[in-house]
């Protein structure tokens, strides 16, 4: 309705011509951000303010000691008062970040779709966990108690959140295309490994860290991040357990639908 009474130059046959209404929407966006924050695009391209320096992240440091590194260089929480400024800069880069990565998708696309959702909820996050993670800094008292190992656990434990991250992306990546009858289920399978399995497992030789008061915190991060990759899987999973079904479509012609994926599989025969 909005669309129709705004930009009547724009329809064709009663639809909206979507290229040239995505422009003039973004056009109109950027001016309302910057007129509402003249700092809103400040930051691009600045550059970092401390430089990284290759022995504050040497294998023979401790995680304390690793952790005050990466605060200091890429958040530039030096003392109480910057770490707080860096927190603040954290939860506040959410609200934007929700706003403008669907926008640009929608932009770009002409929708926002599961990858454009699926980044940012990575960023959302991603954000989330580097304000909690300033935030406990200083609280020694919530650091887990046991020393790492430096075993072959360990190495697997450390590619947890790129896991999470990558895992649903490639998992994705792998049902992108057309499905067909005969590929559809070992590409579901393979789906839901990366996204579901990947994330899982790496995720259990963390538990070990999570003891004492450490737990409190370390636990539900474990779990409510593995689960975010494991709930992009949901709808495989479950096509996987009940298979296609036959629908009707014109002509007496029939299909085979994936329910809860909402796909439909090629090469059927009629």
């Amino acid at each position: 309705m909005i669309t129709r009474f705004a930009c009547p130059g724009y329809m064709k046959n009663g639809e909206v011509d979507d290229l040239n209404l995505r422009v003039i929407v973004m056009v109109v966006f950027f001016v309302v951000l910057v007129l509402i924050d003249r700092k809103a695009l400040a930051g691009i391209n600045r550059p970092p303010a401390v430089a990284i320096d290759k022995a504050d992240f040497a294998p023979g440091k401790t995680p304390q000691e690793t952790s005050a590194a990466m605060a200091r260089v890429f958040a530039g929480a030096t003392d109480d008062e910057s770490r707080q400024r860096a927190i603040r800069d954290c939860l506040y880069s959410i609200v934007p970040l929700t706003v403008l990565i669907p926008f640009i998708f929608y932009i770009r696309f002409g929708m926002i779709g599961p990858l454009g959702w699926g980044l940012t909820v990575f960023f959302d996050v991603y954000c989330l966990l580097w304000a909690l993670g300033l935030y406990f800094l200083p609280r020694t008292e919530y650091h887990t108690p046991v020393k790492p190992r430096g075993d072959w656990m360990d190495r697997v434990g450390a590619f947890w959140l790129v896991g999470c991250a990558f895992g649903p992306f490639f998992g994705w990546v792998v049902t992108a295309w057309p499905l067909t009858t005969s590929s559809w289920h070992w590409r579901y399978e393979l789906r839901v490994l990366l996204a579901a399995g990947l994330p899982i497992l790496l995720a259990l030789p963390l538990l070990r860290y999570a003891r004492g008061k450490s737990s409190l915190v370390g636990l539900p991060l474990l779990l409510v991040v593995t689960l975010l990759p494991v709930s992009t899987a949901t709808g495989s999973i479950r096509d996987l357990l009940e298979g296609p079904e036959v629908r009707q479509v014109q002509r007496g012609d029939v299909e085979l639908h994936l329910k809860y994926s909402d796909r439909v599989l090629e090469g059927v025969c009629r």
